[in-house]
């Protein structure tokens, strides 16, 4: 049996949320290295004290994991953190290497997605090439903020999300990965877009099982891929 999604998606909640580890634990009145090892707990009490921290259904938490998706969360509010970023302006972006400034360009990500969904509740973008939608899903916002947030080009890649959906272009179909989150993937599409000032982003979409749904799995600027080559060699 699959596990809770509190016990095998915690992280990516938190992530979603836009809530650090550390501030987490301290609503839960307990240490930043204990967070972990809350999320396996089997203590109901716990479960639903967490839930209402995270503002989220004590249902959500004690479900079965079968696939990531996007469901109706809060933006949590903590400091002065919240921003409108469907507005935001390159100069708002961290342009630095830190892991503060990494974490400045998760936060804009994933509070970027949260208001992109706000105003389009049908929660996909209908692409050109493909003549078909692609969606945005939980995995979408996970995976993108895990990898888009270390640079600064592909936090500005990001913020271009519907030039993106709408007229990239598939140029290579890859087997999808038997583990994590590209598990509920039969194949995944490599679809590239000219971004004006960005230069070149990929995005990668998934193509579900049985479904063959669509779904953005992440968004990077192509120019970090060809640096991290080059300093490999």
């Amino acid at each position: 049996m699959k596990g809770i999604y509190f016990e095998e998606k915690g992280l990516m909640l938190l992530e979603h949320i836009g809530m650090t580890k550390s501030e987490f634990a301290r609503r839960m009145g307990i240490q930043r290295q204990n967070v972990n090892a809350l999320f396996r707990t089997n203590n109901l009490e716990i479960i639903s004290r967490a839930a209402d921290v995270l503002g989220v259904s004590f249902a959500l938490l004690v479900s079965f994991v079968e696939e990531p998706d996007i469901f109706d969360l809060p933006i949590v509010e903590y400091g002065e953190q919240r921003c409108a970023c469907l507005d935001i302006s390159p100069e708002d972006v961290p342009v630095g290497d830190s892991l503060e400034d990494v974490e400045n360009r998760r936060q804009i990500i994933s509070k970027f997605y949260y208001e992109w969904k706000l105003r389009n509740p049908s929660q996909r973008g209908f692409n050109l090439s493909l003549n078909e939608y692609i969606n945005i899903r939980f995995v979408s916002i996970t995976e993108t903020c895990a990898h888009a947030s270390r640079s600064y080009l592909s936090t500005l890649a990001v913020l271009q999300l519907d030039a993106i959906l709408a007229n990239a272009k598939v140029v290579s179909t890859v087997g999808s990965k038997n583990n994590g989150n590209q598990k509920p993937f039969e194949k995944m599409l490599i679809m590239k877009y000219d971004c004006v000032g960005i230069g070149v982003v990929k995005m990668t979409v998934g193509v579900r099982r049985r479904t063959h749904e669509k779904v953005q799995y992440c968004i990077t600027a192509l120019k970090i891929e060809k640096d991290a080559i080059a300093a490999s060699l």
